[in-house]
């Protein structure tokens, strides 16, 4: 793995007391990972592998492309954040792994800071979905980028180095592909546009890619765009309509229809979620964060 392959986009997080009322099933926000740190009380999340208790003492990897419940039966007191690889390569081995993974927590001062700097970053007031502070100071940015990272680095040493030997090379030969359609994926170039970058037919490269992601190269392209429209909902005040523009949609219909068949939320209702209220404020509690 390159060092440009594993920056993380942060969609959002905080700090939230779970009651009952946070039981739900799968819902297009859920489409991303999640960690999880709970500082007190407990809940349940029900993926496609079985339910995993959610307790204090862990931080939780979650897939949330693979998430089917949560629920809780009294209270959660719980730091978390939702995030997405910018590589193909890194969500790749995300995927490899189950669909939660619960780390056991390191006590310290490093724990503790980390579980701060989340709080400052996503600056919890209240809100269920808090996305990043846009004025958030470089090393703050940095500080919550690398503690991810760490854990990160955690769950993929618990990949099968074997695997990671075959996958590897069969990436590098189509990344020059797969930068072409992360620079141009709002231009939605033709499949033998970015076949061309790789120098092969495109039925084959459709194949190889099919074969390597799980997925087409026009649904990548698609969600990359939907994941752009989803930061820039959360996180500015531009409308529907600019919104769809700077995620390559002219008609705004067409992305609003689109958007809704993706993640079940219709663009306002999605970034309504993320400035809404509903959520109980709770005094974070530090002492047994991971």
């Amino acid at each position: 793995m390159r060092i440009e392959d594993t920056h993380l986009i942060l969609l959002c997080g905080g700090f939230f007391r779970c009651t009952p009322a946070w039981d739900k099933g799968k819902t297009g926000i859920d489409d991303c990972y999640k960690f999880y740190f709970p500082v007190a009380g407990s809940a349940r999340i029900e993926s496609d592998s079985g339910v995993h208790a959610i307790r204090p003492g862990c931080a939780h990897f979650i897939s949330g492309f693979r998430l089917r419940r949560q629920s809780c039966d009294r209270f959660m007191d719980v730091h978390w954040v939702h995030f997405f690889p910018e590589s193909l390569y890194l969500r790749c081995l995300l995927d490899q792994l189950p669909p939660v993974v619960s780390l056991p927590a390191s006590p310290g001062r490093g724990a503790r800071g980390a579980a701060r700097d989340l709080a400052r970053l996503f600056e919890s007031s209240g809100r269920e979905l808090k996305p990043p502070r846009a004025d958030a100071p470089p090393a703050l940015a940095c500080r919550v980028q690398g503690f991810l990272l760490v854990l990160i680095a955690r769950l993929l040493e618990r990949l099968d180095d074997g695997a990671l030997r075959r996958f590897d090379p069969r990436y590098y030969r189509l990344k020059p592909a797969l930068d072409y359609m992360q620079a141009r994926a709002r231009d939605n170039p033709p499949l033998k546009e970015i076949a061309a970058q790789v120098h092969l037919a495109p039925n084959y490269f459709h194949r190889r890619f099919r074969e390597l992601f799980g997925s087409t190269p026009f649904d990548t392209m698609l969600s990359a765009r939907l994941n752009t429209a989803r930061r820039l909902l959360a996180t500015t005040d531009l409308s529907v309509k600019e919104v769809a523009d700077r995620a390559g949609y002219r008609n705004p219909l067409y992305f609003s229809r689109i958007f809704r068949s993706r993640l079940n939320l219709n663009p306002v209702a999605y970034r309504r979620l993320h400035r809404g209220t509903g959520s109980r404020k709770v005094r974070p509690a530090w002492g047994n964060v991971p």
